[in-house]
């Protein structure tokens, strides 16, 4: 590696950096706040959030990663052209295509970056998270909501509650009234009625001090009166049991496993089209660095101070504009309106050539 490869190299990485911790960051906001939601609103476990934000982790870098690399030539280009290195550069015998070379050489890692989290890390992690989602989330059933005065669901719909006073800083209730009401297939028709002194819910499970539990025969008559100091009774926190949900979609298989999974369904006479685009998607969208570097290096010369304002502009124009054309693409392909080959490299084929256009008008100035 020459010294101008290094030199260009070295003003490529920082705003990189920034701009891959940047478009993370806008991503991960979105995440954050879904996350905060299931946690605050839904009771979700904290556990759980945490697994569902850490398996997102992937697919944000391999979204954000093209972004981070348009934005690194934006700025060094930019950079070089209004301290007038790059017209030094030129003067001295180096033309544009060479000082260009380092940051296509960058593009190109990156996206080969890209396409190795996209084949072997995103879609385990996608997987992970879709079955995390499932059996923590869906299949989980919130806990109770304690309020006074008012009958509610205790966790089940045998099991109904009825509180007096309730102390929302210990979390503790006072003058508690249970109705366990029979199974199905029970002989009696009546309710157990629980009256408890004191009740709080904890441990996934309603705890009882200082009570008496009343039974009752068929036909009504108080059979029996159990006194008790302290009873725990489980909450039913799932509406169903565990999924180990065995089966991928397409977004959660590599590229050979979904190739095989088409020829099964093509087998079948099955629809395809979708199947199709997503595989071909796997491929194209990783290029995005490269193609967006052929673009954004003779864009960024000439732009004067703007410095790093100018290109996080030009950067999110820039990327709007690949990922519009990308989903028409994919739009038009699983509508059968384009192949599908065609229509997820359209992004890669448009942007590219404009790209080409430029950086060759860039050479020969």
């Amino acid at each position: 590696m020459k010294l101008i490869d290094r030199y260009i190299l070295g003003q490529m990485v920082a705003p990189f950096a920034f701009g891959l911790l940047l478009f993370s960051t806008l991503w991960l906001a979105q995440i954050l706040m879904k996350m905060i939601d299931l946690f605050v609103t839904k009771g979700v476990a904290f556990t759980s959030v945490v697994k569902i934000f850490v398996y997102s982790l992937p697919v944000v870098l391999t979204t954000a990663a093209p972004m981070a690399v348009l934005l690194g030539v934006l700025i060094t280009v930019g950079r070089l052209s209004s301290d007038s290195e790059l017209v030094a550069m030129q003067a001295s015998g180096i033309g544009f295509g060479r000082i260009a070379t380092p940051l296509l050489g960058f593009g190109a890692a990156a996206s080969l970056a890209v396409m190795a989290l996209h084949e072997f890390v995103v879609p385990r992690a996608t997987h992970l998270r879709e079955k995390t989602t499932l059996n923590e989330v869906v299949l989980v059933r919130p806990l109770p909501k304690i309020a006074k005065d008012v009958f509610f669901e205790g966790g089940n719909n045998r099991f109904t509650m009825f509180v007096r006073q309730y102390d929302y800083r210990q979390e503790q209730m006072s003058d508690v009234t249970i109705f366990q009401f029979p199974r199905d297939g029970e002989k009696s028709g009546y309710p157990r009625v629980t009256e408890a002194r004191i009740g709080q819910l904890v441990d996934q499970g309603w705890n009882f001090k200082s009570g008496t539990t009343h039974i009752f025969s068929r036909d009504g008559r108080l059979r029996d009166d159990v006194q008790f100091g302290q009873w725990f009774y489980p909450v039913d926190n799932r509406y169903a049991d565990k999924v180990d949900k065995k089966d991928l979609s397409p977004r959660e298989m590599t590229m050979a496993q979904l190739r095989d999974y088409i020829a099964e369904k093509e087998k079948r006479g099955a629809n395809t089209k979708r199947d199709w685009v997503e595989y071909y998607f796997k491929g194209a969208f990783p290029m995005a660095s490269l193609v967006l570097t052929l673009v954004g290096a003779p864009l960024a010369i000439g732009r004067g101070r703007s410095g790093t304002s100018l290109g996080v502009g030009l950067s999110v124009l820039v990327m709007f504009t690949y990922y519009i054309i990308m989903g028409v693409g994919r739009t038009m392909g699983e509508n059968g309106k384009l192949p599908p080959m065609l229509a997820t490299w359209s992004a890669n084929l448009i942007m590219g050539g404009f790209g080409a256009i430029m950086f060759i008008r860039a050479v020969r100035r």
